[in-house]
């Protein structure tokens, strides 16, 4: 059993002593009212920032820039319709074929790639995230525990892993915890979890319409899924699906679209472009490469400008540079102008055959084109470090990070451009701060403290590192006695005192530094 099932699992059975089989059976359902005994805003969070770091930590999380952002992107035009999204909402996609997405507090959702790729229509997506929104700003975990009578902080330490154990695809360990509660609770806990389903389809559908999607598309994709839940899982007991689809559910979908006029909305590009992403990234090589190589000599395809787009990823997975660029030429005569998608693989392409420069010149046409893209950011910058034009990517580095202050990702190509340029101080700094933006602090600590023993007579960079250090172990030390761990330092340990800057002939003693500092989640300029 590996160390994240392990985890699991131990997690899992933690859980169950509080919250018995409930966290199995629902899809993380939303909390109610923030003023809920059961979370409060603050638990809410903790919960979201324990599922993010451990979704990490198993390689569950799909790392790609064009997928994140166009599921965010999806989810921010949906959460912007939505009339009770008070909170800020993170949108995970999962590298996981089986047609799934889950909510959690603090305003998490993760998708599944076999969703994306299983849904014919983005209002078929759209009308699942819809639902795992409405989840969230229903509160229905905290609604859950209130009906527990049961104390949130027993649940904070467990609930991230426990929801991990019911939707990593560990089937054995869902269907243990499952088994483990009586068949009274377990039934109690199942008409719960009906009510949520009903509220979230109701405001769910409510949500899609006002953001411009087509309301039909809930009830048609619940009718998929039911099928396919069937099929795929053989008639198991519902309380052991995450989603449970009954004909009730989507009859009752279908009476709300009564009064509704009929609205068909075109397919985003982006939408078909990204399932055909998702498709290959979840897939075996072979096993893509024959099945573009047959449904394109069959015709049997939506969009063959899309189709040709995954075909050429899917050789490019498999080194086939030339018929990578045949398909990729396809697909641009196909779609017949630029997309930002196509661009960003054409640099994929040059970068694998070795073509750093040409890439980064391609990448930093196509960025200028399409200033919207990170993707494109993040391909120029990784050209230029292929290329060895450090301080080039150094520079797009932090223009991108005024910008985009949170994003983790570009605290990495930070840190990777500093290695190169031999300045170990500032690249253990940038690496905290990476670290930082996945909410790993142990992490961003230690790689501050391997900062300090660096070599470097740059004072005020020391003085920002020590700064930075003594703000997250105080971050850190909060967290725990909040959660009644124990302190992370020895009794004979104390935060770093700050440094006394040194005094020039004729200059007052409490001078200060004049260089920017961002503190919290902004980050430092490691310059």
């Amino acid at each position: 059993m590996s160390s994240l099932r392990r985890r699991c699992a131990a997690a899992a059975l933690a859980l169950l002593v509080v919250l018995p089989t409930h966290a199995y059976e629902s899809p993380l359902p939303d909390l109610g009212d923030t003023s809920s005994e059961g979370l409060s805003a603050s638990d809410e969070r903790q919960i979201g920032a324990s599922v993010m770091r451990e979704l990490r930590r198993s390689g569950m999380l799909l790392d790609d820039p064009e997928l994140t952002a166009y599921v965010n992107q999806l989810g921010g035009r949906l959460v912007d319709a939505s009339e009770d999204a008070r909170a800020s909402f993170t949108f995970l996609p999962l590298r996981d074929p089986s047609v799934n997405a889950f909510a959690v507090p603090g305003g998490v959702i993760a998708v599944h790639s076999g969703l994306i790729v299983m849904a014919q229509h983005e209002s078929e997506l759209a009308s699942v995230l819809a639902h795992e929104i409405a989840h969230v700003t229903q509160h229905h975990i905290a609604r859950m525990i209130e009906s527990q009578r049961v104390t949130p902080w027993m649940t904070l330490a467990a609930l991230g892993l426990a929801i991990l154990a019911a939707h990593a695809g560990h089937g054995d360990m869902a269907a243990a915890a499952a088994a483990a509660g009586p068949a009274m609770a377990i039934q109690r806990q199942l008409d719960f979890t009906y009510g949520f389903e009903q509220e979230a389809d109701r405001i769910g559908m409510q949500t899609l319409t006002r953001a411009g999607f087509d309301p039909s598309a809930m009830p048609v994709f619940f009718d998929r899924l039911q099928k396919h839940n069937r099929l795929v899982e053989n008639n198991a007991p519902e309380f052991l699906r995450t989603h449970p689809v009954t004909y009730k559910r989507i009859a009752d979908a279908q009476a709300r679209l009564k009064d509704m006029p009929y609205r068909q909305v075109p397919d985003s590009q982006d939408f078909l472009f990204m399932r055909e992403k998702a498709r290959v990234l979840q897939g075996d090589q072979r096993t893509m490469l024959d099945f573009y190589a047959k449904t394109l000599s069959e015709g049997r395809f939506a969009n063959r400008a899309a189709h040709l787009y995954g075909y050429a990823l899917a050789q490019l997975r498999n080194r086939d540079f030339a018929g990578a660029q045949k398909s990729l030429d396809g697909a641009r005569t196909a779609y017949g102008r630029a997309h930002p998608a196509l661009e960003y693989l054409q640099g994929q392409l040059l970068l694998a055959q070795g073509r750093p420069v040409e890439a980064a010149a391609q990448l930093k046409q196509a960025a200028q084109r399409f200033p919207g893209s990170r993707a494109l950011v993040y391909g120029e910058i990784d050209a230029r470090l292929a290329a060895g034009q450090l301080n080039d990517a150094l520079a797009l580095t932090h223009d991108a990070q005024e910008l985009y202050p949170s994003d983790a990702e570009l605290y990495q190509r930070e840190a990777k451009a500093y290695q190169g340029l031999g300045n170990a101080q500032r690249q253990h700094a940038a690496q905290a701060e990476y670290y930082v933006r996945l909410l790993e602090y142990t992490a961003a600590i230690e790689q501050l403290q391997i900062a300090q023993r660096q070599p470097g007579d740059d004072f005020y960079l020391l003085s920002r590192i020590e700064a930075r250090l003594r703000e997250l172990q105080q971050d850190d030390e909060s967290q725990r006695r909040k959660a009644g761990k124990p302190s992370s330092l020895d009794s004979s340990q104390a935060l770093p005192a700050q440094p006394q800057p040194p005094v020039e002939v004729g200059a007052p003693t409490n001078a200060r530094s004049t260089s920017r500092y961002r503190s919290g989640s902004g980050g430092m300029p490691w310059r």
